[in-house]
């Protein structure tokens, strides 16, 4: 399971249990790009753009891949 927060354009991401190796993706609809590689963590931060309305998330952990989508806009 894998909680995601979101608060001041800054996603938070908790694992429930340690990570070895993976990679967070995240891009919007505004051209917003980040990646992040991922080593021995169970909890990772990343920034979020300002103007973002809706992000999708992907986390690949060895083969397994995450997929979410988070509207930021009501």
């Amino acid at each position: 399971m894998v909680i995601t927060t979101i608060n001041n354009n800054k996603l938070f991401i908790k694992f429930d249990s340690l990570v070895k190796k993976g990679m967070i993706s995240i891009n919007d609809n505004n051209n917003f790009k980040s990646d992040q590689y991922i080593e021995n963590s169970d909890f990772e931060v990343m920034d979020l753009s300002a103007n973002c309305e809706k992000i999708h998330i992907q986390i690949e952990i060895g083969k397994q891949i995450i997929t979410k989508t988070i509207n930021l806009k009501n």
